[in-house]
């Protein structure tokens, strides 16, 4: 398979780079679009069950999750169009940082599982 890309000019070789960039944003977005959709749809659920402690801490991992996953998406869409070398290294920063406020988000959520788990001995949404 690398063959073939060698075989490739550097210009076809950099416009396939450049669609594959644009196809990562695009699956950001969607990715982004589907972690609000779960935390809207979690905080419909848990509100019409009398949310608990621990459900509470599950829809505040995935909010986080989402506005972590936003900020991503939107950040390497910005970088996409960025030829300034300092505003795209401030753009990769952001990017590192929406990564770990997901896994924040994450432990939240796991965390909140637990407590589900201890509160409750039946089966949970999580």
């Amino acid at each position: 398979m690398n063959s073939f890309f060698k075989k490739k000019d550097s210009s076809s070789k950099e416009e396939m780079i450049a669609q594959i960039e644009k196809q990562i944003s695009v699956s950001l977005f969607v990715q982004a679009a589907a972690q609000i959709t779960e935390a809207i749809l979690l905080s419909r659920l848990y509100a019409l069950r009398d949310e608990t402690e621990g459900e509470s801490e599950i829809i505040t991992g995935v909010w986080v999750q989402s506005i972590g996953q936003t900020i991503e998406a939107l950040a390497v869409s910005k970088e996409l169009s960025t030829f300034n070398q300092q505003e795209l290294r401030e753009l990769q920063k952001i990017i590192v940082s929406s990564d770990f406020l997901q896994s924040i988000g994450a432990a939240i959520e796991g965390a909140g599982g637990i407590k589900v788990l201890k509160e409750t001995p039946e089966s949970f949404i999580p």
